[in-house]
């Protein structure tokens, strides 16, 4: 029987998995949080064969989320459900290592499949989504933010919600001044010079949405 842990995004979403969860005997849901902060806790107390992440909830950046999370758990299967179908959200999601990914439009019956894949050490996306991975895995092409590491990125969509480098460094329990070093780094491997360069880069490739940079850059505001 596998582990699974759910990271839910909306109570009805929570609903709907909890109980096709429990639909299939070889799998058991093992525990249920409603973050990536209590996910790593719970990592650290629990073993688990397979992570779902719910990115859907419209205050999030899924993308961020997804880089918190792989770097707590590089070798744990995550599973993205998220309310988008666009193509190169997904293509972002397994560019950066998810295992799995299921929009909220896949029938009830695929999502059974999609952990059991994933828990076998491969990759699932709905059939009619197929032909998107092939440039994936075929094209040699990298995009600018490929380059960066895990850590990186996770620097790198902070910068772009407006965090501060000593909020930043809170978050991810680094010092303020890897979180500096972190940011040149970006920056030189991306060729680009400041965070304005970064926002603007990320919303030409749909990193994030305008929606969610305007919350953030608000919020940020508005705390100061």
């Amino acid at each position: 029987m596998k582990n699974i842990l759910l990271i839910y995004g909306h109570a009805l979403s929570r609903c709907a998995l909890k109980t096709l969860l429990r639909n299939d005997p070889g799998l058991h849901l093992a525990a249920e949080v409603a973050s990536v902060r209590a996910a790593k806790l719970s990592m650290r107390q629990h073993a688990y064969d397979a992570v779902i992440l719910d990115v859907s909830a419209a205050e999030t950046n899924g993308l961020e989320l997804f880089c918190d999370l792989k770097q707590a758990c590089a070798e744990l299967p995550i599973l993205i459900v998220n309310g988008s179908e666009h193509a190169d959200r997904m293509l972002h999601f397994m560019r950066l290592g998810c295992a799995g990914y299921l929009p909220y439009s896949a029938d009830s019956a695929q999502l059974m499949p999609a952990i059991h894949t994933i828990t076998r050490g491969q990759r699932y996306v709905l059939p009619q989504h197929q032909a998107l991975l092939k440039p994936l895995l075929t094209d040699s092409r990298r995009l600018p933010h490929d380059h960066l590491s895990l850590r990186e990125l996770q620097v790198f969509f902070k910068l772009i919600k407006g965090q501060a480098i000593n909020a930043i460094a809170a978050e991810l329990a680094i010092t303020p001044g890897s979180v500096s070093v972190f940011r040149s780094k970006i920056l030189k491997k991306m060729g680009l010079t400041n965070n304005t360069a970064l926002i603007h880069y990320a919303l030409q490739s749909r990193l994030v949405l305008v929606t969610a940079v305007t919350h953030h850059l608000s919020t940020a505001t508005g705390a100061a």
